[in-house]
C-alpha cells in the first residue's frame, strides 16, 4: 500500500512538473520568437487585467446573500415550501447577478 500512494505521488508530481515545465519554455519562445520579428516589448506589460473578474466576483456574491435573505423571508411566509423557494431564490439571485454584471461589463467596455 505505501509503495504505491509513493508512487502515484512521484507520478502526479512528474506530471505536474512536465505540464509547467512545457508551459513556460513554450510561453518564453512564442514571445521572444514574437519580439524578434519586431513587435514592441511593452505589448506584453497590461495584460492582466483582473478588474472585470472582480467586478463579476462581488455582484455574484452580492446575489447570492440577496437570494439567500430573500429565500429566508419566503420560507418564514411559506413553511411548506421552505427547500424549495430558499434553492429557487439563491438561483434566482444569482441569475440575476450575472445578466447586471455583463451589462456593467459592457458599459464599462463601450466607455474605454
Amino acid at each position: 500500500m505505501e509503495t504505491t500512494s509513493a508512487a502515484l505521488f512521484i507520478s502526479i508530481s512528474l506530471v505536474t512538473f512536465g505540464i509547467c515545465y512545457y508551459y513556460f519554455t513554450t510561453r518564453h519562445k512564442e514571445r521572444m520568437e514574437i519580439l524578434e520579428r519586431g513587435l514592441a516589448p511593452d505589448y506584453f506589460k497590461g495584460q492582466s487585467d483582473l478588474s472585470p473578474l472582480l467586478l463579476v466576483l462581488g455582484i455574484i456574491s452580492i446575489g447570492i446573500s440577496l437570494g439567500i435573505i430573500c429565500g429566508m423571508i419566503l420560507s418564514k411566509l411559506f413553511p411548506l415550501y421552505q427547500l424549495n423557494l430558499t434553492i429557487t431564490s439563491i438561483f434566482l439571485g444569482l441569475g440575476l447577478a450575472l445578466i447586471m454584471s455583463y451589462f456593467l461589463i459592457r458599459k464599462k467596455q463601450k466607455k474605454d
